[in-house]
């Protein structure tokens, strides 16, 4: 919400809780923000209205594993009640973003969007990186210790990190009313790495006199580290790990060949620049 606004475009958010949402938030938010529980419905629901029609409603999944059917489930019930509220606000385009993690249970999401009769695009990203993000975080809580225990399996797990900047630059670059119609298509960033790479690179743009060093280890005794003496928010550790287990390298070749666009170099990225 701090990056949607610009102007030529008006941005609406909804939350069910505004005030938290706000203390969450790392930066100011720049888009409206409105009240409204996608979940229970309720007084906010039924009332919302948009002064103009809407041009293109984006649904970022929230959910921490579609592959659970407690989450499924809700994820199911909300996005129902969101394109409730997009038809109620004249939209009939919607762009769904969801994790690479959530690909194999993406059958479920593209069947109701299906039903609902609406045209859609549903967008597969690679780990986020950037400001505020669950990599973010994590790179940057190892690299204040001395040593970094790891093991070899996540170590070497190739990815392609996409700055969240970039990727918000990439649907606005978009039009979402000529391209990719009741399509799945999947994006990336810039280079293909591995962890022990990005690390390093962490390390050489903001932490290059870091004492921390790399200690391989088995996963299980890694984790009781990990929670124990590296003191990683433990819901950050889990989604970092479950994010990691099903990330590979995607080379963004479909969509290229229908958009131009320049991703902004990672070193920038982590640096902030």
């Amino acid at each position: 919400m701090s990056n949607l606004n610009k102007e030529d475009f008006q941005v609406h958010g909804l939350v069910r809780d505004v005030d938290l949402f706000r203390a969450r938030s790392t930066e100011e938010p720049t888009g409206t923000l409105n009240k409204v529980d996608l979940l229970r419905r309720g007084k906010e629901f039924d009332e919302f209205r948009l002064e103009k029609d809407a041009d293109l409603a984006i649904y970022i999944t929230h959910v921490p594993d579609l592959g659970e059917v407690v989450n499924l489930n809700l994820e199911i019930v909300t996005l129902r009640n969101f394109i409730e509220l997009a038809r109620r606000n004249g939209c009939k385009r919607i762009l769904y973003i969801a994790r690479l993690m959530d690909k194999p249970f993406i059958h479920a999401i593209s069947s109701v969007l299906e039903s609902c009769g609406i045209d859609y695009t549903i967008v597969l990203k690679n780990l986020a990186i950037g400001k505020g993000s669950v990599l973010d975080r994590y790179m940057r809580q190892v690299l204040h210790s001395k040593y970094l225990p790891y093991d070899s399996a996540l170590a070497k797990l190739k990815f392609s990190p996409i700055s969240a900047l970039d990727l918000l630059r990439w649907i606005y670059n978009v039009d979402w009313h000529k391209n990719f119609i009741n399509q799945v298509i999947e994006i990336g960033g810039p280079n293909t790495l591995t962890i022990q790479e990005m690390f390093r690179l962490y390390r050489k743009n903001l932490f290059p006199n870091s004492p921390v060093k790399s200690i391989k280890l088995p996963h299980s005794i890694m984790s009781i580290l990990y929670k124990k003496f590296y003191h990683i928010n433990s819901e950050d550790l889990i989604e970092f790990k479950r994010l990691m287990e099903r990330e590979y390298p995607i080379d963004n070749s479909h969509w290229k060949q229908i958009i131009l666009f320049s991703f902004t170099p990672l070193d920038q990225v982590i640096s902030g620049g």
